[in-house]
């Protein structure tokens, strides 16, 4: 055997990798060179027709104007150094990134600088690399010819280009706005960032600060579809294009601008007008399918109409016209009187939009508008109006005329007699809500029927406490801080009401608990739920929590999360029902504002007093949700029927077929929660059907059915 050591420092000798060889001065020449090359004095659409390849058709091809000509102008601004920043509002399907890709390959291939495309999140800034960024560059031969070779020239975030340029995918932080310097900044779906920034002002000024030792020769460029909330339900627009108020986003900065819209000249009379969905018009069917094919662009001037087949041809003619001095002239961009400002802004309606037909858009219109009917959920309509169409949302019944009035509802209870306690001879199902007070459980009773119609029938407060409670004989209720005192709940799911003109009675079938309030509230209906799931009721009631703000779902159960207090254990076998207060209450008062009986249709009986009715126009529906006017303190009528709409939902009562209804919501012997209380043995009972006719139904006595 040799010397292990030699050995040993002959395999060591074999790992070490050999020296590079000596670079080309050839090469490095060839690769500085593009650093020293002029710039190339063409538009941005220019340059990304010349070397930028996109997906469109079901493949990827050179970039064509022509597939939306009102984009042209927009970006490009952002070359231009007469402005120093460009704004873009507009829907989905306009192309809106393509901009924003353009001006990068503009940077990249003909006047090379530091560019920053900034993302909603770091995730969505991954995403946009992953999914856009990368696949146009390996189709666009031109671009990717120029990526930077050398380490760390093409990273996920950061991109080095030969000519100089440097781009990077970021996302809104304080960190990250303050370090940038750059000639380019540009920021996408603006209208998701938040308001300030980690606290320290809105993105667009930050934006603007980091461009701005660079002169004429900076830009930020901003593009989202219409996100924010009106702020102001009374506005009117004052100029051409104004633009309503709203809590910040793209359209906050819109009105800053230039004020540009999208016009045609219309193809029978050959005015000029704005094309909007507004305008547009289609028969009346139950059929979304068929009221897209009808749809129709109305002229205002002559006030005929023509098909989507000529979109194409009057976009490729199209023009931008922005707001003069004056405030009443319209101009092309460039005219010395347009509007004295360094921001360029643009506006586009989605009936413009090319990648989207009016057959598709109208679709989704009419299809949002059933399920406003049938649910009474404003959501979908809110969706369609931003992406699709490109317009800020106002809530139906925001502003004052949608305000709901004492006398108002005062004026629906008016013929209503059916007596208090007994349900609407309509009725298949009874829910119940339950507020909590200091002093009192407030209880409301709603009956439901098979459309989503429903009507508090019941409405009392519980103020005793249970007997056997500690001290109950010489005090009041006190839910906040007496454990006990919640057993005056559990006589509530055995409580049954009768059903007006009818031998039946209803026990509810789902019963609704405010988890929050004063002192020990939340721990006390954690201890209360466990003891109706050990009574073997554990389906039918639900704790609830309120969640203001926007969310995905109406309604979701999910157990606590675990507690900040290390010492306090998670109640993981609880399941809370949360609420997704602000589109409850927006569907509550759409309901309350319906003048006649059907789908989703809220009454109001006489007996209810005027405290009671009150309390319905105690909350406002304000930019940010609901809140409660100045100097009104009980709500418990309006916050009785936001927990029965979530009990509604949560059971699937939106879904029900009229013609087949669930064993839960029929007045029959399968109901478990329905007692007869005719003449037994009879072997017959009356039962309303669906259409108000009587049907047979046998008499038996339900034996441990629950609501699944």
């Amino acid at each position: 055997m040799g010397d292990p050591r030699a050995v040993s420092e002959a395999g060591a000798l074999d790992r070490i990798r050999p020296l590079p060889p000596f670079a080309s001065a050839r090469d490095a020449l060839r690769r500085a060179l593009p650093a020293l090359t002029p710039p190339e004095l063409i538009s941005v659409t220019e340059a990304a027709e010349k070397y930028m390849h996109v997906y469109t058709g079901e493949q990827w091809q050179p970039f064509r104007r022509s597939d939306a000509p009102y984009m042209a102008e927009p970006q490009d601004v952002i070359a231009s150094r007469d402005y120093r920043a460009e704004v873009f509002a507009g829907p989905s399907q306009t192309g809106k990134t393509m901009m924003l890709l353009g001006a990068s390959v503009h940077a990249i291939c003909c006047q090379p600088g530091r560019v920053a495309l900034f993302q909603m999140t770091r995730e969505a800034a991954a995403e946009f690399e992953r999914n856009k960024w990368s696949p146009m560059v390996r189709n666009s031969p031109d671009v990717a010819e120029r990526v930077d070779k050398g380490r760390g020239g093409d990273n996920q975030y950061q991109k080095r280009f030969t000519g100089g340029t440097e781009l990077s995918f970021d996302w809104p932080t304080a960190t990250k706005l303050a370090s940038f310097t750059g000639r380019l900044v540009m920021g996408t779906d603006y209208d998701r960032w938040p308001d300030s920034i980690d606290g320290e002002g809105s993105g667009y000024v930050m934006m603007r600060a980091r461009t701005r030792t660079l002169g004429s020769r900076g830009m930020v460029a901003i593009e989202s579809s219409p996100g924010r909330a009106i702020t102001d339900e009374s506005w009117r627009a004052q100029t051409p294009h104004d633009a309503p108020p709203v809590s910040g986003g793209v359209l906050g900065l819109y009105p800053q601008g230039t004020r540009g819209r999208w016009y045609w000249d219309c193809p029978l009379c050959g005015a000029r007008f704005e094309p909007t969905f507004a305008r547009l018009r289609w028969e009346n069917s139950a059929d979304p399918a068929e009221c897209g094919a009808t749809a129709r662009m109305i002229c205002p001037h002559c006030r005929d109409g023509f098909g989507h087949e000529l979109k194409g041809e009057l976009n490729a003619s199209g023009y931008w016209l922005h707001e003069a001095s004056d405030g009443k002239s319209l101009v092309r961009l460039g005219d010395p009187a347009i509007r004295k400002t360094d921001l360029a802004s643009h506006w586009l309606d989605g009936a413009a939009a090319g990648f989207a037909t009016w057959a598709e858009i109208v679709v989704l219109w009419v299809n949002a508008l059933q399920a406003f009917e049938r649910t009474g959920d404003e959501e979908q309509i809110k969706t369609v109006t931003n992406t699709a169409i490109g317009r800020p949302y106002l809530p139906r019944h925001a502003g004052a005329e949608g305000e709901l009035s004492v006398q108002g509802l005062r004026d629906k209870a008016a013929g209503n007699a059916t007596a208090q306690g007994t349900a609407p001879s309509w009725t298949r199902y009874l829910t119940v809500s339950i507020d909590v007070q200091g002093s009192r459980f407030a209880v409301g009773v709603t009956a439901w029927g098979l459309d989503g119609r429903h009507e508090p029938v019941d409405r009392f407060d519980l103020v005793n406490p249970p007997e056997g409670a500690p001290g109950g004989a010489s005090r009041g209720i006190r839910p906040f801080d007496v454990a006990e005192d919640w057993a005056v709940l559990d006589a509530l799911a055995l409580r049954a009401w009768p059903v007006d003109g009818t031998d039946w009675t209803l026990r509810p079938v789902a019963l609704a608990v405010d988890m929050h309030g004063g002192g020990s509230t939340t721990e006390h209906a954690y201890r209360f739920w466990r003891g109706r799931k050990k009574a073997g009721q554990g389906k039918l009631w639900f704790l609830t929590r309120g969640e203001g703000g926007e969310h995905r779902d109406r309604v979701w159960l999910r157990a606590p999360e675990r507690s900040a207090n290390k010492r306090r254990r998670a109640a993981s076998d609880v399941q809370i029902l949360h609420m997704a207060t602000d589109r409850l209450k927006d569907a509550v008062a759409s309901s309350l504002r319906l003048p006649e009986p059907g789908r989703n249709y809220c009454g109001l009986p006489e007996w209810f007093g005027e405290a009671e009715l009150q309390e319905f126009t105690a909350e406002r529906r304000g930019p940010k949700g609901w809140a409660k006017k100045p100097g009104m303190v009980r709500n418990e009528s309006f916050d009785h029927l936001v927990q029965a709409r979530a009990l509604h939902i949560q059971i699937k009562g939106e879904t029900i077929a009229t013609e087949a209804p669930p064993f839960w919501a029929r007045l029959d012997a399968d109901n478990p929660f329905a007692d007869w209380t005719g003449p037994q043995g009879t072997g017959e009972a009356t039962t309303p059907a669906a259409s108000g006719a009587p049907a047979p139904a046998r008499w038996i006595k339900p034996k441990g059915k629950w609501l699944k």
